[in-house]
C-alpha cells in the first residue's frame, strides 16, 4: 500500500514536479513494472504438488491424496496495509461478494476512460460523519472514508474482474492506497504494488503501479476524483448521488450555509455540449486542468461559483481559456501556415484538444496523448462527442468566429 500525505501546498508542488518532468502537461505514458498475478487457490480434488501431499505418521510419504485447500490467513485487526482485498472492509462475505454494512455503490454521470473496461465503485463513510463541502469544487472527506473501484475487462469471451483499487483516509493528512489484482479464476485478489504490464487473457490491459496513481489524484485537494459535485449531481449519475447525499444529511458546510440544488450543479448546454463538456470535465478537468491542478495553462473543469452554480456553457472555463487560444503543439502533420489552437470553432482538424485525444503515444516518440497515462486505446466515443461540439460552434449558437 502506498501512503500519500497531502500536507499544505508542498505536496502539490512535489506532485507537479513529478508530473511535469514527464511531459508537457500531466505526465507521460509509463509501462508498469512486472509483478506476478496471484495464483488461484488449489481446487478440491486436484492433484497436489509433492510438497503439499500428506505424510504418514512415521514420516513416510503418504498416498498422494490431495490436501484440503489451505484456509486464507485471518485478517489482522487495525491493519492499514492489508495484503488481501477481503480484509479491506468491502465485503461482509467475500465468497458471496456481499457488501459490508455501510458500503454504498455510486456511479458518476460521466466516467473516466479506462480503455473500455466495465467499472463498479463503492464508498464507505464512517457512521455519524459528513463530508465538508464548504468548497464545492474540492470536497473534504472524513477520516475513515474508504473508496473502491473494480475493473472488469474482456477475457476469454466474458468480462472478468481484473483489479480493485482502494483509497483509504487513515488520518486528516494521509490517504493510503492499494491495488488488488484478481486471480484468473476470480477466487482471490491480492495486493500488487509495482503493476502488471500485461494481464493474462485480457489483451492490451495493464495494471499500473500504485505510485502512478498519484499523478492524477494529486490534482485534488483531498485525493478522490470521481466522487464530487458535478459528477454526482447530473441526472445520469446513479447509486449514492448528490441528491441522495443531501437527503441523508451526509454533506455539510463549515459555516452552516445552505447546499446548492442539484439542478444548479448540472452540466450545462444542449445534448451535444453536455456530452463534450462532461467528458472533458472527468477526463481532463478534475485531475489536471483546473486552478489547483498541474496543468493550469488552460482549464477544463466545470467549476462551481460562489453562488453554487456551474452556469452557462459560455461561462465555463474551457470556453474561456481554450477557444481560439494558440496551442504550442506542432504536430508533424500540421499544414504550413495553419497553426493549431486549443479549440478552433468549426475546425476539429486544427484543434489541439481533439488531436491529443485522438492519439496514443508510441515508445520513443514525444509524448502527445491525452489523457497522458493509464490508457492504450483511444476513447472513440469521447473523440466523436468533442468533434461534434467543435463542429457546432457557430456564431448563431453564441460562439466566437474562428481565429485565423
Amino acid at each position: 500500500m502506498l501512503t500519500f500525505a497531502p500536507r499544505g501546498r508542498s505536496w502539490q508542488a512535489a506532485a507537479a514536479s513529478l508530473l511535469l518532468s514527464g511531459c508537457s502537461g500531466c505526465g507521460a505514458q509509463e509501462t508498469p513494472r512486472a509483478e506476478p498475478l496471484p495464483a488461484p487457490p488449489p481446487r478440491p480434488g486436484a492433484a497436489a504438488p509433492p510438497s503439499a501431499r500428506g505424510t504418514a505418521a512415521d514420516g513416510r510419504a503418504g498416498s498422494g491424496q490431495a490436501a484440503a485447500p489451505p484456509a486464507p490467513p485471518p485478517c489482522k485487526e487495525g491493519d492499514e496495509d492489508p495484503e488481501d482485498l477481503r480484509c479491506t472492509g468491502l465485503y461482509s462475505d467475500f465468497s458471496a461478494r456481499a457488501l459490508a454494512a455501510g458500503v454504498r455503490e455510486y456511479r458518476p454521470a460521466f466516467e473516466l476512460w479506462s480503455d473500455g473496461t466495465e467499472k463498479t465503485r463503492w464508498i464507505y463513510l464512517p457512521p455519524g460523519s459528513t463530508l465538508d463541502v464548504s468548497r464545492m469544487n474540492d470536497w473534504i472527506f472524513p477520516v475513515g472514508t474508504k473508496l473502491w473501484k473494480e475493473f472488469r475487462a474482456p477475457a476469454s469471451g466474458a468480462h472478468r474482474r481484473i483489479e480493485t483499487r482502494l483509497l483509504w483516509k487513515t488520518a486528516e493528512d494521509r490517504w493510503t492506497r492499494a491495488t488488488y489484482v484478481w486471480s484468473e479464476d476470480g477466487a482471490r485478489a491480492l495486493q500488487v504494488k509495482t503493476g502488471v504490464p500485461e494481464v493474462p487473457d485480457a489483451p492490451g490491459f495493464a495494471v499500473p503501479a500504485q505510485v502512478d496513481c498519484i499523478r492524477c489524484h494529486a490534482g485534488k485537494t483531498d485525493n478522490p476524483l470521481g466522487f464530487e459535485a458535478v459528477l454526482l449531481a447530473a441526472p445520469e449519475a446513479g447509486g449514492l448521488t448528490y441528491a441522495e447525499l443531501v437527503r441523508l444529511g451526509l454533506l455539510a458546510r463549515s459555516d452552516g450555509g445552505p447546499l446548492p440544488d442539484a439542478a444548479a450543479l448540472d452540466v450545462p448546454g444542449d445534448a451535444v455540449e453536455r456530452r463534450a463538456l462532461g467528458a472533458l470535465h472527468v477526463n481532463c478537468g478534475v485531475s489536471c486542468h483546473h486552478p489547483r491542478g498541474v496543468a493550469t495553462h488552460f482549464e477544463m473543469r466545470l467549476d462551481i461559483d460562489a453562488r453554487g452554480r456551474v452556469g452557462d456553457v459560455r461561462d465555463t472555463r474551457v470556453v474561456q481559456t481554450a477557444i481560439n487560444q494558440p496551442s504550442k503543439l506542432r504536430p508533424p502533420t500540421a499544414r504550413p501556415g495553419a497553426p493549431l489552437y486549443r479549440i478552433r470553432p468549426r475546425d476539429p482538424d486544427r484543434s489541439a484538444v481533439l488531436y491529443t485525444m485522438s492519439r496514443r503515444d508510441v515508445p520513443g516518440a514525444p509524448p502527445e496523448q491525452m489523457p497522458p497515462l493509464a490508457t492504450r486505446r483511444v476513447d472513440e466515443a469521447t473523440v466523436a462527442a468533442v468533434r461534434a461540439w467543435i463542429e457546432a460552434m457557430t456564431p448563431a449558437a453564441g460562439y466566437p468566429r474562428a481565429a485565423p
